[in-house]
């Protein structure tokens, strides 16, 4: 099936040639990327005044998946050895609850839900 014909007055025909200089294509580049979106689009909507907001994941980072990840692998192992009625000395529970302690501080520090999305 073909794909339905636009009207006219919403036909994108014109371009624009807009010369930037390095260190302005970069820093358009990085507030599209910022609001997720591809530069043009994002220069199109600025030069017609329409609003752009940055909405950020509230997924933790690459980083911090890598060490939740570790610190699941120390409680996994201490529940085992748990389990097994070995003797799991108080030093290592309260490493991993520090562990925990910090790396929660550290993402809710950085969490966009604190933070409203913030105009470009």
């Amino acid at each position: 099936m073909a794909r339905p014909r636009k009207n006219p007055q919403d036909r994108r025909s014109e371009q624009l040639g807009l010369p930037l200089s390095p260190v302005e294509l970069a820093e358009l580049k990085a507030k599209a990327e910022l609001a997720g979106t591809n530069t043009t689009d994002f220069a199109r909507a600025a030069a017609l005044g329409k609003r752009i907001t940055v909405t950020q994941s509230t997924a933790p980072d690459f980083d911090t998946r890598q060490e939740l990840r570790r610190i699941g692998a120390n409680l996994n192992q201490i529940a085992k050895a748990m389990n097994a009625r070995k003797e799991v000395p108080p030093a290592a529970l309260t490493a991993v609850i520090d562990k925990l302690d910090t790396l929660f501080e550290r993402w809710l520090t950085h969490d966009p839900k604190n933070h409203h999305g913030q105009k470009l």
